[in-house]
Order: C-alpha cells, then sequence, then structure tokens
C-alpha cells in the first residue's frame, strides 16, 4: 500500500502542474495562430473584488437566438459581427462558440488591464468624442474567442492613457 502512496501524490502533482500550464499554452497558440477580427464595443469600468479591475465590454450586436454557435461575417467597414446563430458546428468559416449553453451569447465582456490603468481607461472611454469608434481585437480559432486589445480610434488604450 505504501509503495503506491508515493506515485500516486506524484501522478496527482505533475496533474494539477499541467492543468494550468495547458490552458495557458492553449490561449496563447489561440493568440499566435487565430484569425483576427475586430468587434465594436462600448466600455464600461466595474470593478469585481474577486477579479480585480477590468474593463467591461457590451458587445454591439444585433443578433440574438438559441444556438450554440454564432457564424462570423465581416462588414464593409472591416469590423466583425455574427451573421446567423447555429446549433450544429460549421463545417467552414469563422465561427465562436457561444458563452452560454442555451442561448448564444458572444463571449465578449470583459477586458483585463493593469489595475491603475483601469478606471481611467473607462473615464476615456466615455468622453471619447462621438466619431471615434470603440472596438476590440480578437483572435478565433476553433470556435474558441480571446481578446487582444481594446482600441479607441485605432489606439490601443493602453497607449492612450500612458500618453496622457
Amino acid at each position: 500500500m505504501k509503495k503506491l502512496l508515493m506515485p500516486a501524490l506524484i501522478a496527482v502533482i505533475i496533474i494539477q502542474l499541467l492543468t494550468p500550464i495547458c490552458m495557458i499554452a492553449n490561449k496563447y497558440h489561440i493568440l499566435r495562430t487565430g484569425e483576427e477580427f475586430m468587434f465594436r464595443v462600448s466600455p464600461v469600468d466595474p470593478y469585481d473584488a474577486f477579479r480585480g479591475r477590468f474593463v467591461a465590454l457590451n458587445a454591439r450586436q444585433n443578433v440574438r437566438g438559441a444556438g450554440r454557435y454564432g457564424v462570423i461575417d465581416v462588414d464593409p467597414d472591416g469590423f466583425a459581427f455574427i451573421s446567423r446563430i447555429t446549433d450544429e458546428r460549421p463545417a467552414f468559416g469563422a465561427y465562436v462558440k457561444s458563452g452560454s449553453r442555451s442561448w448564444f451569447t458572444l463571449p465578449i465582456d470583459r477586458y483585463y488591464m493593469e489595475d491603475r490603468l483601469a478606471p481611467r481607461a473607462e473615464l476615456r472611454a466615455w468622453r471619447r468624442e462621438p466619431r471615434e469608434e470603440a472596438y476590440v481585437t480578437v483572435r478565433v480559432r476553433n470556435g474558441e474567442l480571446i481578446i487582444s486589445g481594446l482600441f479607441i480610434d485605432g489606439i490601443a488604450i493602453e497607449d492612450i492613457l500612458r500618453n496622457e
């Protein structure tokens, strides 16, 4: 019995170490190899004691409905949108899995950034000129979506705040 205890303990430790490493590696793989899209958003800044500061995002999408997958299309201005929702995994083209199992929700809801910059980012986003466009760039691969940047009028929010 004692001979099995040590190998079992080592196996559990290895599994516990490999799980987050594999999850992080998957996210970086999506960031490096995923197809890039821009989605229009309306940013707001909440604070969550458990998750820290982040800029909450409201993706401006008109498509609603039941379904697990949203097919991504691009408008003439170069911004992405969900053109249709389906329960079947699309055979070709870019698509994203829903954030919900029963109702399609675009999984663009928060952008994490440095704690000291997040409150200023919200203020800058709300006092932007009406002609300035707020959008996020995302990387999509095999239905998974990772937000890679938040931009206001083509400039990364971090660069805007550092130069103010």
